[in-house]
């Protein structure tokens, strides 16, 4: 990397939240932990700020294991807005908004990766400050506040460690992948000079570079707003791990870890770090699940500004079912409750040929899912011409999706929040289901 591009820039762009768990995911790519040891320790702005929950070492006996499950806070920061106009220290830099959050939960002994989403619009109480955007938390007290903030959210579970990052890190991080292919839903045409935004895509699939996928998943000027922009950027990471795991990755392995040294503010040790690193490598890559936190938006009647509102009761089963909250245990009737067959179910037609809907809801139908509706592809991007049916788990609900796959005797079942958020589940239509139902 050339010394030009360690600085840190005049102008910080709004960082999406997949980048923190980029940044980990990257060095999970390869097994090259003594190069990582060869570098500089990553950089710690705030590293007397650690959070109080794990103040011991998270890893076991042997170097490089984690010894419980773990959960990392993941900010991204908004600097578009500072006020020194560029002439700032990475400190001061790092003291903006948290435009995106992400909780990030490893259990090294079922290899599962967790991963919840929060709108940066969450409405929530911060301390000695009231009212509030949760992306503020970052602003008023840091880490710890932001910490403090996320944890009361969501039924005091607790946080471990915190990682912050950058925009040219994420940039960097990509163009040190090479182009990552991501399918474009619609056309796109959005400039904000003040976001430093200038955003003009055409639809299809195509490959971005690091520049242009940071404009990609910052993009929230349609019906869903900041909603739909944490749908796409689930997505996103999706064809990121792909591209993480190919073994053309390890040979980039070297120039990746460099960008990481150089974009990463984090209160992880190293050894903390190798730990973090050995868990994803092991993970199964099929359990990787993405929830959001449920809730709705806010009506101009209840507040002037606009919030996204929690579902404490949704909210409750999945962190039960995803973060082992002690106070929040998945009951029986919760799991059984998910084979009614009350819940809605969206219809999203993937084949390029329309009949494919209504036979879907029909055989739906025919097995007592009344609650069954077609939506139109305006978000996902993997609303591609597709072979293969996907069923989403759009509230963290895998008996809900397996109970519609079984009834469409195929499918591949997914927990992720790029479905329809009206839904329970979301049922995207491939040609594998439409030859089945023409048998």
């Amino acid at each position: 990397m050339k010394q030009k591009d360690k600085d840190w820039k005049s102008k910080l762009l709004r960082v999406p939240p997949i980048y923190g768990l980029l940044a980990l995911l990257a060095v999970a790519s390869g097994t090259a932990f003594n190069v990582f040891m060869s570098l500089t320790p990553l950089k710690n702005y705030a590293a007397t700020s650690h959070l109080s929950s794990s103040p011991a070492s998270l890893t076991g006996i042997l170097p490089g294991t984690l010894k419980h499950p773990t959960n990392i806070l993941i900010l991204g920061i908004d600097n578009s807005g500072h006020p020194h106009k560029g002439k700032f220290t990475p400190a001061e830099a790092l003291s903006g908004n948290s435009d995106t959050m992400l909780l990030l939960r490893l259990l090294p002994d079922t290899h599962q990766i967790n991963i919840l989403s929060i709108p940066r619009d969450t409405l929530v109480h911060l301390d000695g400050v009231g009212i509030d955007k949760i992306n503020d938390a970052n602003v008023h007290g840091g880490t710890k506040l932001a910490a403090t903030t996320v944890s009361k959210l969501l039924n005091r579970v607790p946080i471990d460690r915190y990682v912050r990052i950058d925009t040219e890190g994420f940039i960097n991080l990509v163009n040190a992948l090479g182009e990552v292919e991501v399918n474009i839903p619609k056309k796109m045409d959005y400039t904000d000079k003040t976001q430093h935004l200038s955003i003009h895509f055409s639809s299809g699939k195509q490959k971005l570079n690091g520049q242009h996928l940071q404009e990609y998943v910052r993009f929230r000027h349609d019906a869903l707003g900041d909603i739909g922009r944490v749908q796409r950027q689930q997505e996103v990471l999706k064809d990121i791990i792909s591209a993480l795991i190919s073994p053309t990755t390890l040979q980039k392995l070297p120039q990746i870890l460099e960008v990481l040294k150089e974009n990463i503010d984090t209160d992880l040790s190293v050894e903390e770090m190798l730990a973090v690193v050995g868990t994803v490598f092991k993970s199964d890559r099929q359990q990787v699940h993405l929830v959001m936190l449920p809730g709705r938006f806010s009506t101009k009647a209840e507040y002037r500004l606009s919030y996204w509102i929690s579902e404490p009761q949704a909210t409750t089963k999945i962190l039960a079912r995803y973060f082992d909250t002690s106070n929040a245990k998945l009951s029986e009737n919760d799991v059984n409750s998910t084979q009614s067959q009350n819940f809605k179910i969206a219809v999203i037609n993937a084949t390029g040929q329309p009949e494919s809907s209504a036979r879907v809801i029909s055989l739906l139908k025919k097995h007592g899912f009344r609650n069954t509706y077609v939506v139109k592809p305006a978000i996902e991007t993997t609303m591609e011409l597709s072979q293969n049916t996907q069923i989403i788990a759009q509230h963290g609900n895998p008996e809900a999706a397996n109970a519609v796959g079984q009834t469409l005797g195929t499918g591949q079942v997914q927990v992720a929040s790029v479905g329809d958020i009206f839904s329970d589940v979301t049922v995207v239509v491939g040609k594998d289901l439409l030859d089945k139902l023409k048998e």
